[in-house]
């Protein structure tokens, strides 16, 4: 594999890390190789060391997480190489340990930066400990964040900065891994959007990483979310009601963020950076930091397909990834002149996911743009590290157990001289030698039987005397071996020459051997040497008395030294002095067996357990390969492994052996203890020695890894004898041999062609294709072979691709053993996306009766008040000027209620009349008090695109999100008197309505007042100046238009000025410190007392006053360009209306010819004008949140919750429908 671009990568939370751990995982097997010295050649690389332009960072709050990462899991010797492209965020948990404390802190310090998005204590869970993580909520996890960064970004910012330094330093390895001048950086950020950590940190950590990279003045940098949809988990795994829940709001707040980078807008003023246009986030003691434009242009959202299992989409991320980053930019060569635009981007991955893509137009609904993308891949590998360790288990467990059972012939032998060796390299050579003080012979030798009496006499006394001396030259040499006792590395040294189960039996004894010595084994010679020696057969305590000597020949020659008799007497002296020179040396060697005993029992230990850690290895190795046998040959989705041809494992198991003894160069007859004996050597067994004192199994791991390594070689290699093939065939011979090459074709066997076009057919399998409706790109990589073309065609022809993606397949060889099928669909918006609309619902049924455990205000990142699902304040106006443009045709029929407050209308796609013609019929709801329930228009339109399933809706929104009014581009068209009655009468009425209820009912009454003058006040106004998109429109805007139809410009008309609408005051908002929340507006149990987002996203008045313009009113003038309308009343003052005869009546008692020429149930299709009436009966009023009585108790129902208790009586869960 060749890298082409730096990459970093950054796991946010469980999922993150473990999606990241899988990549690091699949990187160094494609480039360090199996035994993790391909890259050796780089500088000095480590084994298993991976570039430096491979950048990982990991951040998390559950500590038990992080440690699970590889760095953490590796063998101590390793750990270094790991560490130096991979990094773990420890310091991210504040010095807390329950979310109340980190909540209660920072509402006293971070006051201005947290206000807008955390919620107050009313109803706080708690979340203790928080080293475990956020409780899956993701106001708890951003909470924990700002704790963490309330004196410094460093947390955060040093280990992106260290990793953003190793990969601009990089660029000499990037150009011998393949790559050529690093101009950009892909940046990949993996999180799930279901849990606490992830879901509350991204948004986040996308700006912050955005930051370290200007820090670093880094440019050409692309940021792709990575992100896991809910339904990957279980509901027992983190997933459930909880989990999409966090992912509704997840999804509104990134793909906020998205549309804002595909689609920015700029002021026209500079300089108050606190409140300057665009997304920005505000941390302590900083300015807003926001996103360089088109850093973040999508966000990848995964979803699995039937049968796809969670480590399955993690892998199937890894290989998107891994294609991007090692696909050469501009490496397709079928594309023609298509290819040449490669050159406007700075990495393959940016060109791929960007080129001739159009995120910035706003989607079919006008709710958000067309940044949503969501990806699937599916690719096919030969399994070779899967295979080597299945064949590498049963090959250790098969050889540990025929040396440790089988008798060794070699110690018959060589024991007693290996326990020698042991006793010289442990310092021991005195012990093992036990010599005894030289005793002087008598000079001249004695003749005579007194003078040899005397002589044996004074022998006998000089062996007392010198054991004597020998006791104290035994004592001082006891104590010196005690000190330099070191059976460690005489081990070592042992192990250097024999294997570790055959040093067993030396060092513990070899049990039934006929030579003591070796029965015994070094550790029991150590003991023996403290314990009394075996005294010889007639050998008493004391010295032996000395014989009579007699001459010979019956006295007649005198005795001589050399008699038989002296002689016996002379032995008897030597047996026993030897015995007790002995006896010397074991009497001081026992006394310093506390000083040698722990180190002898170490030592014995220690090999011990390495011989027991491959026992136990041979003892799971049947049930742990039989388990991993069954999931390499068990069906996948998504991931397909090309196995061996061999029927089963076992053949394959025999051939392998078979092929790796001759290559070895054993005999034919032996087994796979020869085998493991020549393939490991003597240093290998000397470190696994070392390291089992630490962790045995690793010591295992680390001889396993060395014959996998061996074996993986061995797959592709040819065999010698003639015709014999590669075990595993490389998937680009086979994949030129399958396209026609004969050269190929001569490789690999039949059995083998066969199996890999039975595997490439069915690596996509039925319905294998992203969710949602927009377009299909496809991205083949392939290992870069010669017949390009040929393969082309026989990739095309057998995989069975989706019908909508035939036109718009790219194909790249790659330097990789592997063929990845990558599905991207892209230019969507959240609406388009199937999972993202039921997360939507199940947020929307959740505002409708929220239950305890839901806690909605705590699983938002920018702002607990907002009450829209998905649109922004931008989409509304759009939307509600498309409506307003359909009203202006005449398109928007009062199906049932009052014109002024209907409670359904039903909108037309087009502006004939009928019951055929298509359209939308949405329920307002009944307010009361006067109110008007088309403020609720906008609320009802996002309900039914978001929980509407029929798949026409968007075709609807279409219809609806396209009209403008007729003959806009010559003279234009009169408006519809609906739409003159809205702008010109009933939108200041509630202005006038609105603020006085304001006044009269105050502080309580501002969370349900709010949304509503939003939309009278700013949303309507906005709309009404939004310029046409037609640019022959004969006026800019709905308000130009109406002017101009009416034959001039009016004089202005005096207006009534609003009150400036209230707000809290701050110093009487304690911030939830107080037991009740003291916000300025009554908060619903959810948490939305009004719209709008945070701060962070929007900063402005939260309920401006309605502009008055200098020619004309917010509104306009009245209309007069219709007759029957000329003798209209303008609106009277609310004070003056008892009830509603003020507002309601004037409407039942006026002439309805214009609206009203049929008589229709209001439950029937209506069109036309004719629907624009009232019910027959009239309305009653119901009870507003200001009605109160004297002492401002409520004279109806309790009116705590604000709006959102208002919006649950007036309106039901899916109140829309299409026609």
């Amino acid at each position: 594999m060749k890298i082409f671009q730096p990459m970093l990568f950054v796991g946010l939370g469980g999922t993150g890390g473990l999606v990241g751990a899988e990549l690091e995982r699949k990187l160094r097997a494609e480039l360090c190789g199996p035994d993790g010295v391909a890259l050796s050649h780089l500088g000095g690389h480590a084994p298993y060391q991976l570039p430096d332009c491979l950048q990982f960072v990991y951040a998390d709050y559950s500590e038990s997480d992080l440690q699970r990462l590889p760095q953490f899991n590796v063998d101590p010797s390793l750990r270094a190489a790991y560490a130096r492209t991979s990094r773990a965020t420890h310091n991210l948990l504040p010095n807390f340990d329950s979310s109340p404390e980190v909540t209660k802190m920072l509402r006293a310090s971070l006051r201005d930066e947290v206000s807008d998005w955390l919620p107050p204590r009313t109803d706080e869970p708690k979340v203790t400990p928080l080293h475990n993580g956020a409780g899956q909520l993701p106001t708890v996890g951003r909470a924990a964040l700002f704790a963490t960064l309330r004196h410094s970004l460093a947390p955060v910012l040093e280990p992106l900065l260290q990793a953003i330094d190793a990969i601009a330093r990089s660029a000499g390895e990037l150009a011998e891994l393949g790559g050529g001048k690093a101009t950009g950086c892909d940046v990949f950020v993996a999180f799930s959007v279901a849990g606490g950590t992830g879901a509350g940190i991204f948004l986040d950590y996308l700006h912050l990483i955005n930051y370290a990279f200007q820090l670093r003045r880094f440019d050409g940098v692309k940021i792709y979310p990575l992100v896991v949809m809910p339904s990957s988990f279980s509901a027992s795994g983190g997933g459930g009601r909880e989990a999409e829940l966090n992912a509704a709001r997840a999804l509104v707040d990134l793909f906020r963020l998205v549309d804002g980078q595909n689609a920015p807008t700029e002021g026209e003023e500079i300089g108050d950076l606190d409140h300057s246009p665009g997304v920005g986030i505000r941390y302590p003691g900083m300015t807003p930091i926001r996103l360089r434009t088109g850093i973040l242009p999508t966000a990848f959202l995964f979803s699995p397909t039937a049968g796809i299992r969670q480590d399955d989409l993690r892998r199937s991320i890894v290989s998107l990834v891994m294609s991007l980053v090692g696909t050469e930019l501009g490496d397709g060569r079928s594309r023609g002149r298509a290819t040449a635009a490669d050159d406007d981007f700075q990495t393959f991955a940016a060109s791929f996911i960007n080129r001739g893509v159009q995120r910035s137009a706003v989607s079919p609904t006008g709710i958000g743009r067309q940044g949503v993308s969501t990806s699937l891949v599916a690719s096919m590998t030969a399994p070779m590290d899967q295979l080597a360790d299945l064949v590498a288990g049963r090959l250790l467990r098969k050889a540990v157990t025929d040396l440790v059972e089988r008798p060794r012939a070699t110690l018959r032998e060589s024991a007693v001289p290996m326990i020698r060796q042991l006793f010289t390299d442990a310092q021991l050579e005195e012990l093992w030698e036990r010599k005894q003080l030289d005793v002087p012979e008598p000079d001249p030798l004695p003749r005579g039987s007194k003078a040899i009496e005397q002589a044996l006499a004074e022998r006998s006394a000089d062996m007392q005397r010198l054991l004597s001396d020998l006791q104290f030259k035994a004592d001082r040499q006891a104590a010196s071996m005690a000190d330099r006792f070191s059976p460690r590395p005489a081990i070592d040294k042992l192990l250097q020459t024999v294997d570790p189960f055959l040093a067993e039996r030396v060092v513990r004894g070899v049990p039934g051997s006929d030579e003591r010595i070796a029965r015994l084994g070094f550790l029991g010679m150590l003991n023996s040497r403290a314990g009394a020696p075996p005294r010889p057969q007639g050998v008493t305590e004391q010295p032996p008395k000395n014989p009579r000597i007699k001459g010979r020949l019956a006295g007649m020659s005198p005795a001589r030294w050399g008699d038989d008799d002296v002689q016996d007497a002379l032995r008897a002296q030597d047996r026993w002095y030897q015995w007790r020179s002995r006896t010397v040396w074991h009497e001081a060697w026992r006394e310093q067996q506390q000083r040698w005993q722990s180190h002898a029992d170490t030592a014995g230990t220690d090999l011990g357990r390495l011989v027991n850690a491959f026992r136990k290895h041979s003892d799971q190795e049947r049930k742990v390969s039989a388990q991993k046998g069954l999931e390499l040959y068990e069906d996948r989705t998504g991931i397909s492994y090309l196995l061996p041809p061999q029927r089963t494992l076992n053949h394959f198991y025999e051939d392998l052996v078979t092929r790796l003894i001759r290559r070895e160069g054993l005999r034919e007859h032996d087994d796979e203890a020869a085998l493991l004996l020549k393939m490991i050597d003597g240093d290998t067994w000397r470190q696994v020695h070392t390291l089992s004192r630490r962790s045995p199994d690793s010591a295992v791991a680390v001889v396993k890894a060395q014959l996998e390594g061996r074996i993986t070689r061995l797959f592709a290699e040819s065999g010698e004898q003639l015709e014999e093939r590669p075990l595993l065939p490389p998937m680009g011979t086979l994949l030129a041999a399958a396209a026609g090459d004969a050269d190929a074709a001569d490789q690999v066997s039949k059995e083998a062609l066969d199996l890999f076009g039975r595997k490439l057919t069915g690596l996509l399998p039925v319905g294998f294709t992203p969710e949602g409706t927009g377009p299909l790109r496809v991205l083949i990589t392939h290992p870069r072979v010669q017949a390009v073309d040929e393969v082309k065609e026989y990739l095309g022809k057998t995989l069975r691709l989706p019908a909508d993606a035939k036109n718009s397949v790219d194909y790249r060889g790659v330097e990789s053993d592997s063929i990845t099928v990558v599905l991207f669909r892209s230019e969507m918006s959240l609406t388009q996306v199937p999972e993202a609309r039921k997360v939507l619902r199940q947020w929307a049924r959740a505002k409708e009766s929220e239950q305890a455990q839901d806690v909605l205000r705590w699983r938002q990142r920018l702002g607990y008040r907002d009450s829209w699902m998905v649109s922004s304040e931008e989409d509304r106006r759009t939307i509600l000027h498309r409506l307003l443009c359909c009203m202006w045709n005449g398109q928007v029929d009062v199906v049932d209620g009052d014109p002024a407050s209907p409670d359904r209308v039903r909108l037309r796609l087009f502006p004939e009349t009928g019951p055929s013609v298509p359209g939308v019929r949405l329920r307002l709801g009944d307010f009361p008090g006067g109110v008007s329930s088309w403020a609720e228009l906008l609320r009802a339109y996002e309900r039914w695109t978001v929980l509407d399933d029929e798949r026409t809706v968007e075709d609807y929104c279409q219809g609806l999100m396209s009209a403008q009014p007729l003959g806009l581009a010559r003279t234009g068209s009169e408006p519809h008197p609906l739409f003159v009655e809205l702008v010109e009468k009933i939108a200041p009425h509630q202005l006038e309505l609105l603020a006085e209820r304001r006044e009269r009912g105050g502080e309580r009454v501002e969370g349900w007042v709010r949304p509503l003058w939003e939309f009278w006040a700013e949303t309507l106004p906005a709309a009404l100046d939004a310029e046409f998109g037609d640019q022959r429109a004969v006026q800019p805007t709905l308000r130009t238009l109406l002017e101009h139809v009416r034959g001039g410009t009016p004089k202005p008309r005096a207006r009534k000025e609003f009150p400036e609408p209230r707000r809290p005051v701050a110093d009487d908002d304690d911030w939830g410190t107080s037991p009740g929340a003291s916000s300025g507006y009554p908060v619903s149990p959810s948490g939305d007392g009004g719209a709008g987002g945070g701060a962070a996203y929007r900063d402005r008045e939260p309920y401006p006053e309605p502009a008055a313009r200098p020619e004309r009113e917010a509104y306009g003038e009245p209309y007069r360009g219709r007759e029957e309308h000329a003798d209209r009343e303008p609106y009277p003052e609310p004070a003056a209306r008892p009830d509603r005869e003020a507002y309601g009546e004037p409407y039942r008692d006026r002439e309805r010819a214009p609206y009203d020429p049929l008589a229709q149930d209001p439950d029937d299709d209506v069109s036309g004008g004719g629907s624009w009436r009232t019910t027959p009966q009239d309305r009653t009023d119901r009870p507003a949140p200001w009605d109160k009585d004297s002492r401002g108790r409520s004279t109806h129902r309790d009116d705590d919750h604000g709006d959102d208790d208002n919006d649950r009586y007036r309106r039901g869960f899916l109140d829309g429908d299409a026609e």
